[in-house]
């Protein structure tokens, strides 16, 4: 059975491409650079992974990562942030033993695809 991923970022671009990335690597993945159909599809799908940009409108990465965490508490999600110091961001230890990791931008897709594979083994 395929791993289902959802992808969020508002930048379109960063959006498709990695969605694309994650396809070719054989991942089921639904992806949106809107964090409000995001939510939507959080509560209408189960996915095994997600991938979240940290700073959107009008719900967060943060705010993504709680819902799918209360809906699904076994997936793995994954933010991603090039406006906020990764290390502030771990700081926070409620947000750290939420999310599988925290990620800067820019990243390395492969490395990306690397850890939502490991942690999906």
């Amino acid at each position: 059975m395929h791993k289902k991923i959802l992808v969020v970022d508002d930048y379109e671009s960063i959006c498709n491409s990695l969605a694309m990335l994650f396809r070719e690597d054989g991942y089921l993945v639904d992806n949106t650079p809107d964090s409000s159909k995001a939510a939507l599809l959080i509560k209408k799908n189960k996915y095994d992974a997600c991938v979240f940009d940290y700073k959107m409108k009008p719900l967060t990465g943060i705010d993504l990562l709680k819902m799918v965490k209360n809906i699904n508490p076994l997936c793995a999600v994954f933010i991603i942030s090039g406006v906020l110091n990764i290390d502030l961001l771990s700081a926070d230890k409620n947000l750290v033993s939420l999310a599988a990791d925290l990620i800067s931008k820019p990243f390395d897709a492969e490395e990306l695809l690397k850890k939502v594979a490991v942690v999906l083994s």
